[in-house]
């Protein structure tokens, strides 16, 4: 009678285990397609009871007791998934690059001929014209129309790039602007996700090991190291209850269930006003600076070459990236001035004011003849404050314009039609580092630099696919094998099931013989 209770047990343990291996296969299953699911697997062990038993046969198999689930195994792969954070930590830094040079891109992309380059070759084309009829008012009015459309481009795209700069990283002064900045919003997030972390290894510190409950926090633990490699390069440890070490460049982020401190981020501004306090030498290149604190006590002021790669990298890089730019289109705008200012107000060039042959000596105050001036009262023109001379766009500021050229100083009043120095304006057209080269030099910058970022960011995609692929594959669960299993614990069950019937009729024949 004890042979057969022994044998309704050990039935009995094997309904349990594989109703609960079905569960886990099913549970698999219903998590196919679910975002940083790693496959689970039962392990299975016999019971014993742990007697002497000797050499005698009967008495070993009285000690076999069933079968057991010791753990349940989850799929994982530490080193590759280290790996692989790594490679999604330089795909954030490449592909904000990238993005960066989209917008900057975007910026110079002249739709409908409203752009920069058709304001430079309606510049030329006014001069043009004018060379034709150098006294005719029209053509004269029309020059000075376009120069001022040429000034509003390279105003426009100087603004612009201003708010792209601006949007990623704040304007290096205004707090306000910070707030509304990219680099502002992802330090917040990037808060949040270390707060996650605490938590999560808060109850996995609380969690069984090998229980699903603890398969599932392991799960979530990977999906949120993912999230915060995408910022930049941290340093994880794995612990051997599963919690995880945080850590940045030597600086201790997250160690057991608390959160040693919080990123920060700061004007440009107000670090140069600390450098100036503590006297150490500014080394910040970007518009924002990162901190690192808790509880509004900063405990260091810039962490910005700890970040040299990850999403926050590349926001901090694309200040530099802008700021390259627009030196190169400063460069633009006072080259420009400079040239043609000087062709303008240079001696021997005369301003004649009428078709009658009247011809107007040059002013007393050169000043008031330059074409382009400062709109900021400073005197070094860039691409923001190039401005057209004020004077030139009075009721007869036309007149203004330097057409006839005499470099002996000895006018003719008769040669109304010279057009000598409107000719100088259009021959620097024709120069080996011509303006419009020089803006072609800019764009072609611009357009490599664009296919390069796009280009490395497109690499380094596939090499992260290339990754998740193989994760996939050793992590996720495939359907063939969950179907094999099942069908194999299915049958495991049913004949566990006839076992546990049989002995349960023979009990029940037994009872009835004893009546």
């Amino acid at each position: 009678m004890s042979n057969l209770f022994s044998t309704l047990h050990i039935s009995g343990t094997a309904l349990n285990v594989n109703q609960s291996a079905i569960n886990v296969v099913s549970n698999n299953i219903a998590n196919m397609n679910t975002e940083g699911y790693h496959k689970q697997k039962v392990n299975l062990s016999a019971l014993t009871i742990d007697i002497p038993v000797g050499n005698n046969i009967n008495s070993q198999i009285n000690t076999d007791a069933g079968v057991e689930i010791t753990s349940i195994e989850r799929y994982s792969t530490d080193f590759l998934n280290s790996y692989y954070n790594d490679q999604i930590t330089e795909q954030s830094y490449l592909n904000e690059q990238k993005n960066t040079m989209t917008n900057i891109a975007n910026v110079f992309d002249d739709l409908e001929e409203q752009g920069l380059d058709a304001a430079l070759q309606a510049f030329y084309d006014a001069i043009n014209n004018l060379n034709q009829t150098p006294n005719d008012m029209n053509a004269r009015i029309a020059f000075t129309k376009a120069v001022s459309t040429l000034v509003k481009a390279m105003n426009k795209v100087s603004k612009r790039l201003d708010d792209t700069e601006e949007g990623n990283n704040g304007n290096g002064k205004s707090k306000e602007s910070l707030n509304h900045s990219k680099i502002k919003s992802t330090i917040e997030g990037l808060n949040q996700s270390f707060d996650e972390l605490a938590g999560i290894n808060k109850m996995l510190a609380n969690s069984q090991t090998g229980s699903l409950e603890n398969n599932a926090l392991l799960d979530k633990r990977d999906t949120i190291l993912k999230e915060i490699a995408q910022y930049g390069d941290f340093d994880t440890e794995i612990q051997f209850d599963g919690t995880v070490k945080l850590s940045l460049g030597g600086i201790n982020i997250i160690s057991g269930e608390g959160v040693e401190g919080y990123l920060g981020v700061e004007t440009a501004i107000k670090y140069d006003e600390y450098c100036e306090n503590i006297d150490i030498e500014n080394t910040n290149t970007s518009n924002a600076v990162i901190t690192f604190g808790k509880n509004d006590e900063i405990k260091y002021h810039n962490l910005n070459k700890r970040f040299d790669t990850g999403l926050i990298g590349g926001i901090l890089d694309s200040t530099n990236t802008v700021k390259e730019i627009k030196g190169d289109l400063d460069t633009l705008a006072k080259t420009i001035a400079d040239t043609f200012n000087e062709i303008q107000t240079r001696e021997g060039a005369y301003y004649i004011a009428n078709v009658d042959g009247n011809i107007e000596l040059t002013n007393e105050n050169i000043d008031d003849y330059k074409i382009f001036i400062t709109n900021d009262n400073t005197n070094t023109i860039t691409a923001e404050n190039i401005s057209v001379n004020p004077l030139l766009l009075q009721d007869d500021g036309y007149n203004k314009i330097a057409a006839a050229y005499f470099p002996d100083n000895n006018p003719d009043i008769n040669a109304v039609g010279n057009a000598d120095n409107i000719i100088a304006m259009l021959n620097t057209r024709n120069t080996a580092n011509s303006i419009e080269k020089m803006y072609d030099g800019i764009i072609g910058e611009i357009t490599s630099s664009y296919e390069s970022k796009t280009n490395e960011a497109a690499m380094q995609d596939s090499v992260v696919q290339t990754l998740d692929n193989k994760i996939s594959e050793q992590t996720g669960v495939n359907l063939n094998e969950e179907i094999t299993d099942l069908i194999k614990f299915q049958n495991a069950f049913t004949a566990s099931a006839r076992v546990f019937n049989v002995c349960n009729n023979v009990l029940d024949t037994l009872v009835r013989l004893g009546e």
